[in-house]
């Protein structure tokens, strides 16, 4: 990773969080991550994480360094790809001009949420359970599937990876996977809950499993980029802003996405 910039107090949950998501994807999918100079670039190829193949993530705070290195990254004909731009604002009018002149438009913002944990470490309720062998994991994604959701098989052995399933009437309804790649701090990657399961604090109860591991790993901080349906629970839970981040993509791509967010998938309460 490139020298922490400044003008972001917080940059090392930008760090933690690139480093989290991509060697998620690297195990499942055999994807790649490189540093260009002042960008970072996830590259998905053809993987089903995304309706686009490249993501670039500015690592400088000089904006025309970073579109510059974007023009200038080989990009195979007819791929696509989105920029995302950090920033400590919750909201950069500047950010919009200049990529509305190179021809991109504006997806959204959200925030990088943190938390620093406690040093007691919480019972986990027995419904919960963590994935460790692959009969137990599919017999999870046979409930989890119905929803779109799986617990990857390929994670479960790196040391890295933590899937956590709770159950109810003996049922796999949801989960939730954390990530230890980055020294220090976790990194929600996955929360997801049956739609018919919601508004019990099952996903809350998930995120205190992923919080209760954490700590006996030995991890201090926890990040997570929620999406707008699950920002209240983390709020509720203690997170807070750390910095924010813009999505942008270039006018003529219209496709529907699947996601909209650097590294994330869509994580529901």
């Amino acid at each position: 990773m490139t020298t922490a910039r400044k003008d972001i107090p917080n940059w090392w949950a930008v760090e933690a969080m690139i480093a989290s998501y991509n060697h998620v994807y690297q195990v499942v999918y055999g994807t790649r991550y490189e540093e260009a100079g002042p960008i970072g670039v996830s590259m998905y190829n053809d993987a089903p994480i995304a309706s686009f193949h490249y993501e670039f993530l500015a690592l400088s705070a000089d904006i025309h360094k970073v579109t510059d290195a974007v023009r200038a990254y080989p990009i195979p004909e007819g791929k696509k790809h989105i920029v995302n731009i950090f920033h400590t604002s919750p909201s950069d009018h500047s950010l919009k001009e200049h990529f509305s002149t190179m021809g991109h438009e504006f997806v959204r913002t959200g925030p990088i949420v943190g938390y620093d944990l406690p040093l007691q470490v919480s019972t986990i309720p027995l419904n919960i359970h963590k994935a460790t062998s692959i009969q137990q994991t599919e017999a999870a994604n046979n409930s989890l599937t119905t929803e779109g959701e799986r617990i990857h098989v390929q994670t479960l052995r790196d040391k890295h990876i933590h899937n956590f399933f709770i159950k109810d009437g003996g049922v796999a309804v949801g989960w939730v996977q954390l990530v230890t790649k980055y020294r220090g701090v976790g990194y929600i990657n996955q929360l997801y809950v049956l739609e018919e399961y919601r508004q019990r604090r099952l996903a809350t109860t998930l995120v205190h499993a992923a919080h209760s591991e954490a700590i006996k790993l030995g991890v201090k901080k926890m990040i997570a980029i929620p999406s707008d349906m699950s920002l209240h629970l983390f709020r509720r839970m203690g997170y807070r802003p750390l910095l924010f981040f813009s999505v942008f993509r270039p006018k003529p791509f219209r496709k529907t996405w699947l996601y909209d967010q650097p590294g994330v998938s869509h994580p529901l309460p």
